[in-house]
């Protein structure tokens, strides 16, 4: 069984706070370990701080048994296109593949996914 969240929030200083409020949740929620929880929020923030600001953006929280994936969008081109590329300098892509088990880019989105272990007890 898999449990979903949307929440769609606009891209100005302060409400990416938002998203982060929510993933914490549902760290708490799955038992997670701190590690994983600060890599999912380490990865999000990236995607969230690395769009232009106005508009809105879109997070999807998907949650399974071993597993959460974040889809964020749309993005701008230019964010898309700084993921397509690969690099040796610590980029996006870097940050991204460092905190997440899987960086899948779709169309104006990203899919991060985290496999989770939950913390004994």
């Amino acid at each position: 069984m898999t449990d979903e969240i949307a929440l769609t929030i606009p891209r100005e200083p302060g409400f990416d706070g938002v998203a982060h409020l929510v993933l914490g949740g549902l760290g708490v929620r799955l038992n997670l370990t701190i590690e994983s929880l600060e890599d999912l929020q380490i990865a999000l923030a990236s995607l969230l701080d690395s769009g232009d600001r106005g508009g809105d953006v879109t997070v999807t929280l998907e949650v399974a048994e071993d597993a959460i994936e974040a889809r964020v969008g749309p993005l701008p081109a230019r964010v898309l296109d700084a993921l397509e590329r690969e690099g040796h300098e610590l980029d996006l892509r870097r940050v991204l593949e460092s905190t997440v088990d899987d960086v899948l880019v779709d169309g104006e989105w990203v899919c991060l996914t985290k496999k989770v272990a939950a913390v004994d007890g």
